[in-house]
């Protein structure tokens, strides 16, 4: 009897159903357990007896996978290719505060892990990494074949500091940390470390520490030298079947493994191939091209079934769990472990702002990518959608969003959030009505009068902003592009910095050296010559700023900024600059008041970084200047 037509669409739907679950059985040992918390548990892992070829058992604890007969957490398991995320410990020396020469707590930071001879430490993935300050530390294995030694070393390095300035935050070549690359055939490790005299350093460096981690998962941090003997780090295993052996217990590859009955040849599934493993004996398993899924189930390999609507079916499923699995992945490499943990503002879901990513709602766009205004709970956002970063924002990127959101002023732009589900990290801003001091000083439609008053209110609060983050934020924060499109205004009028993402954090007792992309109109010639970038960098740049806003004549770099020049020139010549102020306020308001901000901007532009003034001088000068403005809704300041 045939099928009624308007029954097949129902078919179809339970057929894709079945198929699905079908396949999602495919992936253990029948009646085992698949998947532990948030993570999959596909065979030859498995939970418990019999769900699990030989060395691959994970223990199911407090709804977290571990490695039997470890506590070692395991973070992801993948059948194809064949690696393992696990989160290992640190091994460290900490020394005694009154007597530095010697240690009073440590650890090897062991991983016995190879019971059985299954994994091997990625040398593709990893690295070692040592830290502290006149330490040495080597990455040592269980002895192997043809070494004399009780364990083989196979690779470490030294790191030493001059003083508690020497190690800076990103750099790991040396000074306060160094890293090498792994060998292959790294099996169960610990780290074995060389004591030397730490006089001098305890405030700075009282422990040394040496781990194994993941190389796209750690960025040095000069803090990672204090005392934390509970750290882990993100490592990636290799593994490989290894039951598979001769009489004379040699591990079998490919060609060979494929005769042998016990134990059983891995590949069981139809429309598998067998992979010889490149870190260390033994061989994986696999699906041909055109089929996926789990090799080492039988009919684990699947592939199209039959029927457009089904396979529809199936590659939607397909789509969404990698879909899923990539956000997660990006969630992780961007920071999204770390600032959980911080709580310090809030993580959007890609799905959260996707309806504020429309080219309807563009307010911006440029070099640094797009700004989208929209709603989120009710309060209006401007969302940040940058453009592909670069490899020192992105491992760098958690660490950025911890500071700025320590930042609380009301003349520096509040982080609200970010989203981390996507490959380059969206970050969520409130919103700020009127605009950039840019649009309103020079462009068009949004070119407004403004009075000497409200000139005056934007400079002051602008200073005060940059004062903040040099002086009094938690950790000292230079801009690094200070200039009128980086100063947005409310309704109000009251300006707010915005755009220091691209700010590094900078050591109190230590000048930087960074490459900091910024608009060559406005930065500070004496970085452009030494690469060397201060907070008199900043004050460089506020005051081109000052000199736009009193004169309303736009800054530009390609005529030698003639702005600039020419009231330098008025300053070396004796001469006032009433020609050059904007004369919407010239001709009616205050000209010494004028004079003034004039000689403050040229102060801030002396071509001698230790003549000009810092930013709490110049916040100092302006409240010299007229008392705050009680007029024009200004009052609350």
């Amino acid at each position: 009897m045939s099928t009624p037509l308007f029954l097949l669409p129902a078919l179809l739907l339970a057929a894709a159903a079945a198929t699905s679950k079908t396949a999602e059985s495919l992936t253990v040992a029948p009646g085992c357990q698949a998947s532990c918390g948030s993570v999959d548990i596909p065979y030859p892992f498995g939970i418990g007896s019999g769900c699990s070829r030989k060395g691959f058992e994970i223990d199911c604890i407090n709804n977290g996978p571990v490695l039997t007969g470890t506590s070692f957490e395991v973070v992801r398991l993948s059948v194809d290719p064949a690696e393992s995320l696990v989160r290992l410990p640190v091994g460290f020396k900490c020394y005694n505060a009154s007597d530095p020469s010697n240690y009073e707590d440590s650890s090897y930071g062991e991983t016995f892990i190879n019971k059985e001879g299954v994994y091997r430490i990625s040398n593709t993935h990893n690295m070692v990494v040592v830290l502290g300050c006149n330490t040495f530390a080597q990455a040592a294995s269980t002895k192997t074949d043809g070494t004399n030694y009780t364990y083989a070393f196979y690779t470490g390095c030294m790191s030493y500091c001059n003083n508690s300035a020497s190690a800076q935050d990103g750099l790991c070549a040396g000074v306060g940390c160094c890293h090498v690359d792994v060998p292959p055939g790294l099996t169960d490790n610990f780290f074995k470390f060389t004591t030397y005299e730490h006089n001098g350093m305890m405030d700075y460096s009282p422990c040394d520490y040496g781990f194994l981690v993941d190389r796209t998962n750690y960025t040095f941090k000069r803090s990672d030298l204090l005392r934390d003997p509970n750290r882990t780090s993100l490592v990636w295993l290799d593994w490989a079947i290894r039951d598979n052996v001769t009489v004379s217990g040699d591990i079998l590859s490919c060609t060979e493994a494929a005769k042998t009955t016990t134990p059983k040849y891995a590949c069981v599934s139809d429309h598998s191939k067998c992979v010889n493993s490149i870190n260390g004996p033994g061989y994986s398993c696999s699906c041909y091209d055109g089929y996926e899924g789990n090799a080492y189930v039988v009919n684990g390999c699947t592939s199209t079934i039959g029927g457009i609507l089904v396979i529809a079916f199936m590659a939607f499923f397909i789509i969404i769990r990698k879909e899923r699995r990539k956000t997660k992945e990006f969630y992780e490499k961007n920071g999204g472990l770390t600032l959980e943990k911080a709580k310090v503002i809030k993580l959007f879901k890609k799905e959260e702002l996707k309806k504020i990513l429309k080219s309807g709602n563009i307010i911006g766009k440029g070099g640094f990518g797009e700004v989208y205004k929209g709603l989120v709970d009710n309060e209006l956002v401007a969302v940040k959608k940058p453009i592909r970063s670069n490899v020192l924002e992105s491992t760098q990127f958690a660490n950025e969003v911890i500071i700025q959101s320590q930042v609380i002023h009301k003349n520096i732009v509040k982080l609200i959030g970010c989203c981390l589900e996507v490959d380059t990290p969206m970050l969520v801003y409130e919103f700020i009505p009127k605009g950039s001091l840019d649009d309103i000083l020079h462009k068009g439609d949004n070119k407004v009068p403004l009075s000497l008053d409200v000139r005056l209110s934007i400079i002051k609060e602008s200073a005060h902003g940059l004062a903040y983050m040099h002086s009094q934020a938690h950790t000292k924060i230079l801009h690094g592009d200070v200039k009128p499109a980086n100063i947005l205004l409310n309704g109000n009028f009251v300006p707010k910095l915005s755009d220091f993402g691209i700010s590094r954090l900078i050591a109190i007792d230590k000048d930087h050296t960074a490459n900091v992309i910024g608009d060559m109109t406005y930065m500070d010639p004496v970085y452009l010559q030494t690469g060397r970038l201060t907070e008199k960098s900043d004050v460089y740049s506020f005051g081109v700023v000052i000199l736009e806003v009193i004169s309303r004549k736009k800054a530009t770099h390609r005529d030698n900024n003639s702005l600039v020049a020419s009231f330098l020139e008025c300053r070396k010549e004796g001469r006032k600059a009433t020609e050059l102020f904007d004369q919407e306020i010239a001709a009616t308001e205050d000209l010494e008041l004028l004079e003034a901000l004039a000689g403050i901007a040229v102060e801030c532009l002396n071509i001698d970084v230790d003549h000009r003034p810092s930013m709490t001088d110049v916040v100092s000068r302006l409240a010299t200047l007229r008392a705050w403005p009680t007029r024009f809704g200004l009052s609350d300041y």
